[in-house]
């Protein structure tokens, strides 16, 4: 029951999250406006969006050809193509429950390659710190280039939050928010959470380890580089679809990839995120709401697509190979 429980949450708040963002971006729209973002979809030059998919099919292709490295340093080496079946279950995976698609590709490769499922997900969980590494590379880059835009944003508003408040009261929130954590921290090593907390890290650095200890580590960091260097030329061909985001300086596009890489894990696949805060993020750069709300929905819907397409082809080949 509880699990049961567990796992309703686990789908019904990130969409309840997707459909309260929705709500809140429209709502500050006039019906004249909700037109204009319509006629941007209609509109626009799917030619770019087309390339854009290619770009990114590619980095799926080159992500399950990646694996691989890792896989045979832990005395495996499934099919090419069991790899990109079980990348695209993964994704199909995570439009319904986020961050289920991991578990996913492992029980695949495990089912039809006999890989040990916990060594596929150190591998998956490796392969994840190692993007996420990438992620926060290309954050400073946008940071950078972007000037004092962002920084900026967020001093006023914090300026403006601490103008309005009590001093006395920041000082005794802080105390008992200080204490309230130390209280956690001390529990927590007496508790099964943490033990199991400091065995996933150990996992971490285990699976970490195995990228610089593998004899094919070049040929997967060059894989890594590609896969990036794939995302952001997905994202980039696609500005050339609407007329009004062609023009957008480099800082604007990598703000706005940081902006949607993050929405992914806060909503199933960004449901409602995505959308939302590449629009949000574009507002700092002149960019109007609703030219950012279309160019937002344009990536989301082409992406989620795709997704849906190669996960449904994707199941059906695995259907074909458990039948025989």
């Amino acid at each position: 029951m509880k699990k049961a429980s567990l796992k309703a949450l686990k789908i019904t708040l990130p969409l309840a999250l997707g459909v309260f963002l929705i709500y809140i971006s429209y709502s500050q729209f006039t019906r004249d406006q909700i037109d204009e973002i319509k006629s941007n979809l209609a509109d626009a030059d799917y030619n770019w969006i087309l390339l854009g998919l290619a770009l990114a099919f590619l980095s799926h292709l080159s992500r399950a050809w990646r694996w691989n490295y890792m896989l045979k340093a832990i005395g495996h080496k499934p099919s090419f193509l069991t790899n990109v079946t079980a990348i695209g279950t993964g994704y199909a995976m995570n439009l319904i429950i986020p961050r289920s698609g991991e578990v996913a590709r492992a029980v695949v490769v495990n089912r039809i390659d006999q890989v040990p499922v916990d060594k596929a997900i150190g591998t998956i969980i490796a392969e994840r710190v190692l993007d996420f590494f990438i992620l926060l590379l290309i954050t400073a880059t946008a940071l950078i280039l972007s000037g004092n835009v962002i920084i900026d944003f967020f001093m006023e508003r914090l300026n403006s939050a601490f103008a309005k408040a009590d001093s006395s009261k920041l000082i005794i929130y802080g105390i008992i928010a200080g204490v309230s954590i130390a209280l956690l921290v001390l529990l927590l090593r007496y508790l099964k959470p943490f033990q199991k907390i400091k065995s996933f890290i150990a996992g971490l650095k285990d699976g970490f380890k195995t990228i610089w200890t593998m004899q094919q580590k070049w040929l997967y960091l060059l894989h890594t580089v590609f896969i990036w260097l794939m995302y952001l030329l997905m994202f980039y061909v696609c500005i050339f679809a609407i007329p009004g985001t062609a023009l957008m300086p480099v800082s604007a596009i990598l703000s706005a990839f940081v902006a949607g890489s993050f929405a992914v894990a806060f909503t199933n696949g960004g449901f409602g995120a995505y959308p939302y805060l590449i629009a949000q993020v574009l507002l700092l750069f002149n960019v109007s709401g609703t030219l950012g709300t279309s160019f937002g929905w344009i990536l989301w819907l082409s992406q989620t697509a795709l997704v849906l397409v190669y996960g449904l082809v994707s199941f059906i080949m695995l259907s074909v190979k458990n039948s025989r």
